[in-house]
């Protein structure tokens, strides 16, 4: 359950995704199914640990299991910057280097950029000749981006009718290249480094709205929610709906236009090497793409707004769930 981008970069690389299951308490990293897949393969040289959800991983446990297989371990919190650890130690501090996102539906969204953190002083030095290297962006990177949105839900929702659909994915990484790997730009990097000082009030305002959430959807029995640490930052206020109830969620909260999603999917048909795995090898990412839910915490969403949002839910799971009875 992970965004398709970091399977994007890995082509870029030269390099070939290799997925593990999720755990069900959080939805990240399963750090059994990644010491057995690095047990089989030994041709894997690096993990990537995503805060998937702004929910930690567990970074401690990755950490010694890919030193003991002398791989590579990289934080990915491009969903959860600024969050910490229950030890108070900030997202972004483990591993062997960090990635961070400032792009769309980001903590910290300036539309668009990233950064490297690592506290290696060579693969720093490397990291900055690299990019300074990389091309400018496209003049036509809006209209392509307007294209890959709608061609990426285009065969997303074909393949919900038949996974078949899904390999039309394949040559993603190629059509795209230019609207994904370009260098920052002055504007950008600016916007970047001025939303920094707004990244505590945006993590209080979450926080605020996504305990506003689990306090008004507490005690409903379709509804089981994430174990995540006050420590967190979340990235929506995601949790679990019973299957048979997610659809009328979503099409009823969406027509009364407020925000609300399903993301994210299992993407392991979405690439030859997940396809070559299996779909039945994620047994616990194929359950909860069909129950996950997602509600937005950004600004834009006051108290009274979460609150408005929280009363329509309730009344629609009555019904359905009246109904269902």
């Amino acid at each position: 359950m992970v965004c398709l981008t970091p399977m994007l970069a890995t082509h870029y690389a030269g390099k070939t995704p290799v997925f593990a299951d999720v755990l069900e308490r959080d939805a990240t990293l399963d750090p059994h199914f990644v010491e057995t897949a690095l047990q089989d393969d030994p041709g894997i040289g690096a993990v990537l640990a995503v805060h998937l959800y702004g929910h930690p991983v567990a970074m401690e446990v990755l950490d010694d299991i890919c030193s003991k297989y002398g791989v590579l371990l990289i934080e990915d919190l491009a969903q959860a910057m600024g969050g910490k650890y229950a030890n108070g130690v900030p997202f972004g501090a483990g591993g062997d280097c960090s990635v961070v996102s400032f792009g769309h539906t980001k903590i910290l969204d300036v539309g668009g950029g990233g950064a490297f953190l690592t506290d290696n002083q060579a693969w720093a030095r490397q990291a900055y000749t690299l990019a300074k290297q990389l091309a400018k962006p496209p003049t036509e990177i809006d209209k392509l981006y307007l294209l890959y949105r709608k061609l990426f839900y285009t065969v997303w929702e074909c393949g919900q009718a038949n996974p078949a659909f899904y390999k039309m994915f394949d040559p993603f990484p190629d059509l795209f290249r230019v609207m994904l790997l370009y260098g920052i730009t002055e504007p950008i990097a600016a916007a970047i480094f001025n939303a920094l000082d707004e990244l505590d009030s945006e993590i209080s305002h979450r926080k605020q709205i996504a305990a506003l959430y689990r306090r008004e959807l507490k005690n409903i029995d379709s509804i089981d929610f994430f174990d995540v640490s006050d420590a967190s930052v979340p990235w929506r206020f995601t949790f679990r709906l019973a299957q048979r109830f997610r659809n009328d969620i979503l099409e009823e909260v969406r027509l009364a236009e407020y925000d609300i999603s399903s993301w994210y999917p299992s993407i392991t048909d979405w690439t030859p090497s997940g396809r070559k795995q299996g779909r039945e090898l994620f047994p616990v990412a194929n359950t909860l793409e069909k129950q996950v839910v997602n509600l937005w915490v950004t600004k834009d969403y006051t108290e009274q707004k979460a609150l408005s949002l929280t009363t329509m839910v309730k009344e629609i799971l009555s019904k359905v769930s009246y109904s269902a009875g």
